[in-house]
């Protein structure tokens, strides 16, 4: 029998189902509304959503940070991160930003407006996804409190306050409120170990400790959530898919087709390769070719279309490095060439994959392929 375990620093809820999470919705998504709901006119969209959503917390209950400072690596306010600690890496133009898990377990979002970007992470699906905020508009996104097959549920904080919108993180799609069915773009970023992200781009900045909020950013708050096989909201057993440990990372790429088709990649496939370690195939509908880097010191796994200015390349790993057959040349994790005829070019990342828990992207993908080393 599954039990839920509670957030600490928060205070305790109970699983409200159904009515709570429509009520949130029937004066705008997010609005507060007590006693019965008229359903009428609320979407097939809507309706999904919020007979699925469960109250996690208050809105804003987890803040969001908008425009947090950013400092080197070596900087003091630095100082909360171990090597080991899990960030999300992104470059914009010749910069590189890391946000780590250790900041977004408190804050869950991190809106950078210069850039158009919500970079999030959702603890309890283990998802980490970095989004343009165009299709909402530009508004910065919040925390709503509800929870979608337990993976966080994103608002849009627009100018009124009144029209705003539910997204959730993996469905990557508004799905009530004024921008229902609008898909939202996902940006380039890989998920790796802060050492070797700094590694790769010692000239990197990461979030500082110093956000406004007193938060112990070294702590993870959830107990022993990720080495368990709890989840807050229990799994419906035609969701729940036991090929893989429940908690185990996968990188899970949607296909787009109207199946929902998917394949998903688990590091415990991955680290049976050794060190480092090349999966090309074709995968999707259409059918299209990618390529996988794993490197298991920096517990990180990306897919890449393998072409660059229309040469397509062929991968494996020579002599402790990716490197490509037809050039030479070699590569890094993060799909940079660092020597050979192609240094300076960059692999086109496949852009709507990411890194979660498995039992998330099984609930959410039900007809995913996986991929496993062959007997």
């Amino acid at each position: 029998m599954r039990r839920r375990f509670e957030r600490i620093s928060f205070p305790s809820v109970g699983l409200a189902l159904g009515m709570m999470a429509v009520s949130a919705c029937s004066k705008g998504p997010t609005g507060d509304v007590s006693g019965p709901v008229d359903r009428e006119g609320l979407s097939a969209f809507c309706l999904e959503l919020l007979d699925a959503a469960a109250v996690g917390a208050s809105r804003d209950a987890i803040p969001a940070l908008t425009d947090p400072d950013m400092v080197a690596a070596d900087d003091v306010l630095a100082g909360y991160l171990v090597p080991t600690d899990r960030v999300i890496g992104i470059k914009v133009g010749s910069d590189y930003l890391a946000f780590p898990h250790s900041v977004l377990w408190w804050h869950e979002i991190v809106n950078v407006r210069i850039l158009g970007l919500a970079i999030t992470y959702c603890p309890l699906t283990g998802s980490s996804m970095v989004f343009s905020n165009t299709a909402a508009g530009g508004a910065d996104f919040g925390v709503s409190g509800l929870l979608f097959q337990n993976n966080l549920v994103m608002y849009d904080r627009s100018a009124s306050g009144v029209e705003e919108s539910l997204w959730p993180q993996m469905l990557t799609v508004a799905r009530c409120g004024a921008a229902e069915g609008r898909a939202l773009t996902m940006y380039r970023s890989i998920e790796i170990e802060w050492a070797d992200w700094v590694a790769l781009h010692p000239d990197t900045r990461v979030l500082s400790s110093e956000t406004g909020y007193v938060r112990p950013y070294g702590q993870y708050p959830y107990g022993n959530y990720e080495g368990n096989d709890f989840t807050l909201i229990p799994i419906p057993l035609p969701l729940l898919d036991d090929r893989r440990p429940m908690k185990e990372r996968v990188l899970g790429i949607p296909f787009g087709d109207e199946d929902g088709g998917a394949r998903a990649y688990p590091f415990g496939s991955l680290h049976d390769l050794g060190d480092l370690a090349v999966v090309q195939e074709i995968v999707g509908v259409p059918a299209s070719e990618i390529v996988v880097f794993w490197d298991s010191d920096a517990e990180a796994a990306v897919a890449f279309r393998p072409q660059v200015d229309g040469q397509h390349l062929t991968f494996e790993v020579t002599n402790g490095a990716f490197v490509d057959a037809e050039t030479g040349s070699q590569w890094s994790i993060d799909g940079e060439a660092l020597s050979g005829p192609l240094a300076g070019s960059t692999l086109p990342i496949v852009a709507d994959a990411y890194v979660s828990f498995w039992f998330a992207f099984a609930a959410f993908f039900p007809n995913a392929d996986l991929w496993e080393t062959e007997a």
